[in-house]
């Protein structure tokens, strides 16, 4: 299965999912901060090229900081920068930097019930399989693929922030 291949069917899963959009943002983050080259970014240019506000952000490059995927310069000329070149960064490390609650939600429990007081126990084994089977796939996708791929759309139809 090609990378691109990988990327449709993740995208899909995701949206079938409603999976939190932290992780959209993330990559769009590290995506922009390749596109604008060696400059600092500051947040406010990333949440306008997002379409959200700059504590929103802020919050998601504090994530990717502490996963080493993005750093930071302090003050009036500093800004965000990627920590590692981007055929480094694959998605399954943005992922794990900004995931902070499991990929399917726990099912709200009926004690009254005896399929609802058990369901949770019964699904945690196929959940944990479930999102343990991504890993594979998003660590074979590097920001690098992604960032080619965009090259190649903005030949065709070019676009600017």
């Amino acid at each position: 299965m090609s990378n691109v291949t990988l990327l449709v069917t993740f995208a899909s899963l995701f949206d079938f999912m409603k999976a939190d959009a932290k992780f959209s943002t993330a990559i769009h983050i590290c995506l922009y901060l390749q596109y604008r080259g060696e400059k600092l970014l500051s947040s406010q240019e990333m949440a306008a090229s997002v379409g959200t506000n700059p504590v929103v952000i802020r919050r998601v490059l504090a994530e990717l900081r502490k996963k080493n995927i993005v750093g930071s310069v302090a003050g009036n000329q500093g800004g965000f920068y990627l920590t590692r070149p981007v055929g480094k960064i694959n998605l399954w490390d943005i992922y794990q930097a900004v995931n902070d609650r499991e990929l399917f939600q726990r099912p709200k429990v009926n004690e009254e019930c005896p399929v609802s007081s058990n369901l949770g126990q019964l699904v945690k084994l196929p959940f944990q399989a479930a999102e343990n089977a991504m890993q594979p796939g998003l660590e074979k996708i590097t920001v690098s693929d992604l960032y080619g791929q965009l090259e190649d759309l903005l030949k065709t139809s070019p676009k600017f922030c």
